[in-house]
């Protein structure tokens, strides 16, 4: 396929409202000012917080507009509300309305009506659709859709339609939802495609839990030309336990899932819930170092009046955009040469226990097995921040089409949580770790099938050099596991016991296989002598040529919760002795984010400082000196800029490697090396 216009780095500017008195042309004057290249224009048909275009009501002003933008050369995509009805209909929600089994009618943030997406609305949207094609727009935006409980006569007949009059209604709202959701948008597409063909066209893309709406990840992209999140909403819930990696965790899951699609994290201005209450400057530029480091494009949204942006998020955003704008060429076409992989299994999400997470439009997670020991969101969360603390550079990958040629790329797989893993994906990952590959998994990964029943063993049970023993034991907050033997991997362990994962699963170590820490039997409670050593908590296996580090617990759920230093020193170890990778960073404080990018036969490190002063949002960030990177000398850089800085660093030989002494690290630093 040809290079497409939005293939190139996309900065893109929303403001998402419009009140009284302010100038539409000057907000289109501002956004250039600042270096976005790109808007997804709301405001000129806005409707307080919601904009769907009517060409008799908006067409001078928006045609007006969008030629205006062409001519200085501001790309427009054109947003269309898709959930919310506008004020202006709430007359209709009779007709349009999605209802509540009671027969009132379901609210979207406690005041607008939503639409119903198998009534007449639907016709009404697509003669929308029809009249922005005839707008020299760049391509559409769609807002939504929710497609949840609605108890209406058209979802009825629709249900009877599709799984016959003998169906229960709202016996399986998943399936029906989601087929409602699916079936919207690919009308939508290809209605929009039949008139402007080469225009794009995206809506706001839920990546994970996707099960909580019914929603298919293979038909969810089909129709996105590109695929956005809401990576950057942040925080709703108090900021003090937030999430450090959420914009990088969105971004790596983008191009886990769409490797071969543009991608963008949509960013919030505003810290949420509060629509005028911005974020700090230092906030702002970590979720956008974050967005671009892990190469993704950044949708920048105002929710408040366009006088936001003299705060100082609203400068700090701007500066960064004229950042990435005389550095558009760092960030254009890049791939990452991590040689960490993490899995995120969207099978085991189907069933599992996971957490959605707040947000403006995403649903909740979908229905879960009772009985499962984990927590799949906390666990890649753990291992995820695990590494992103220790400035591994590393990669997200998922079991959703996962192919043997995705695994080669990697020395080393994480696991955390995986529990559904498919055949096919066990015997990819089977041969992988045969023919050499490395890889440590937790918990109760490869136990169970993808639709979530229990396997008698673990699929991967003669990788891990052990067996499931029938049953999970429940440590309380009080009980231990003891290494057993001297490794390298626990060599950073610095006390003799370790606190245990709330849940062991009970094993039997299979010949062969090494047996590095052990579980103490439940203790009555505190203060109590110790009991005698039992089952095994970590087991090491040679299969093949490969080596997998099996931890049978809970662990990586722990590291989310609790965070024993031991937990995250014992997979940054694997990372470092098992992995030949682009970059080592060393020195500083930790809590530096890195990325290692490639494009062409430069080699792009990001480095992104969470070394935030607490409490957050953070005001501050610790500065880290004495910071270095490690580069096999074989690779043979000659020359090291740190861009941000304006810097040039000295490079020096170290055996072998190429030691690159970096310039103190405020926020983010990007260094380019070149040969």
């Amino acid at each position: 396929m040809a290079e497409q216009w939005y293939d190139k780095p996309m900065r893109i500017a929303a403001l998402q409202c419009q009140f009284d008195g302010y100038e539409p042309l000057a907000v289109l004057d501002g956004w250039l000012e600042r270096g976005f290249n790109v808007e997804q224009l709301f405001h000129p048909m806005a409707s307080g917080y919601t904009a769907v275009y009517d060409d008799a009501a908006h067409g001078p002003l928006v045609r007006r507009y969008i030629a205006r933008a062409k001519a200085s050369g501001m790309r427009i995509i054109l947003y269309v509300n898709v959930h919310i009805l506008p004020p202006e209909q709430a007359d209709k929600a009779e007709l349009w309305g999605r209802r509540r089994a009671d027969g009132g009618f379901h609210t979207a943030y406690d005041t607008y009506y939503c639409p119903c997406l198998n009534g007449p609305w639907t016709d009404r949207f697509m003669e929308v659709l029809d009249a922005v094609c005839r707008l020299d727009v760049d391509g559409v935006f769609l807002d939504g859709p929710i497609a949840n409980e609605c108890c209406c006569e058209h979802c009825r007949r629709r249900h009877r339609e599709w799984f016959g009059p003998a169906a229960v209604f709202g016996e399986n709202p998943a399936a029906f939802y989601g087929r409602t959701r699916g079936e919207f948008l690919r009308r939508s597409y290809r209605r929009f495609k039949a008139g402007k063909p080469d225009a794009l066209f995206y809506v706001n893309q839920a990546v994970r839990n996707l099960e909580g709406e019914g929603q298919s990840l293979a038909e969810a992209l089909e129709y996105n030309d590109i695929l956005g999140t809401e990576g950057g909403f942040m925080f709703y819930d108090p900021p003090k336990a937030a999430e450090l990696w959420k914009p990088s965790q969105a971004a790596k899951l983008l191009e886990a899932v769409a490797p071969g699609k543009p991608r963008v994290v949509f960013t919030a201005a505003d810290q949420k819930p509060w629509s005028w209450q911005m974020h700090t400057a230092v906030e702002t530029e970590l979720v956008m170092a974050s967005t671009v480091a892990n190469g993704a494009n950044i949708w920048y949204g105002l929710h408040g009046g366009v006088e936001l942006l003299n705060t100082p998020g609203g400068r700090a955003a701007s500066e960064f955009m004229g950042f990435l704008r005389e550095h558009e060429d760092v960030y254009t076409a890049t791939v990452s040469e991590a040689r960490v992989a993490v899995m995120y299994s969207h099978a085991t999400e189907r069933f599992y226990r996971c957490e959605a997470g707040a947000s403006d439009l995403y649903g909740q997670a979908g229905a879960e097995i009772q009985g499962v020991p984990g927590n799949l969101t906390e666990a890649f969360g753990g291992v995820f921040d695990a590494l992103s603390r220790g400035g591994v550079a590393f990669d997200v990958i998922s079991d959703h089409e996962l192919t043997a040629g995705t695994l080669a790329r990697y020395e080393l797989v994480i696991l955390p949580t995986a529990a559904g893993l498919s055949d096919a994906c066990v015997a990819m990952i089977r041969r992988y770790v045969e023919g050499g590959g490395n890889l440590l998994a937790s918990g109760d990964t490869s136990l169970r099938t993808p639709d979530g029943r229990l396997r008698g063993d673990f699929a991967l049970a003669d990788v891990f050099g052990a067996s499931f023993e029938g049953r999970c034991t429940s440590y309380a907050r009080h009980n231990y596991i003891r290494p057993a033997v001297r490794d390298d991997l626990t060599a950073g362990w610095d006390a003799p016991l370790i606190p245990a994962p709330a849940v062991g699963i009970d094993i039997a170590a299979r010949g062969g296989a090494s047996v590095l820490a052990n579980y103490h039997q439940p203790l009555a409670g505190r203060y109590v002598p110790l009991t005698p050593l039992g089952r095994p908590a970590i087991v090491l296996n040679r299969f093949g040529r490969g080596r997998c580090l099996y931890l049978a617990g809970t662990f990586a759920e722990m590291i989310q919760t609790f965070n024993p230093p031991p937990y995250s020193r014992l997979i940054r170890a694997a990372a470092e002795q098992w992995t030949h990778g682009p970059a080592r960073l060393t020195g500083g404080l930790g809590n530096v984010e890195m990325t290692v990018r490639r494009r062409g036969d430069r080699r792009i490190v990001h480095l992104v400082n969470y070394a935030g002063i607490g409490p957050r949002p953070f005001e501050a960030v610790a500065g880290q000196r004495g910071l270095e990177l490690l580069l096999p000398a074989a690779d043979g850089w000659a020359a090291a800029r740190a861009l941000r800085s304006g810097s040039t660093c000295p490079l020096t030989a170290r055996g072998e490697h190429t030691i690159v002494v970096l310039p103190e690290l405020d926020t983010y630093e990007v260094v380019v090396m070149e040969r």
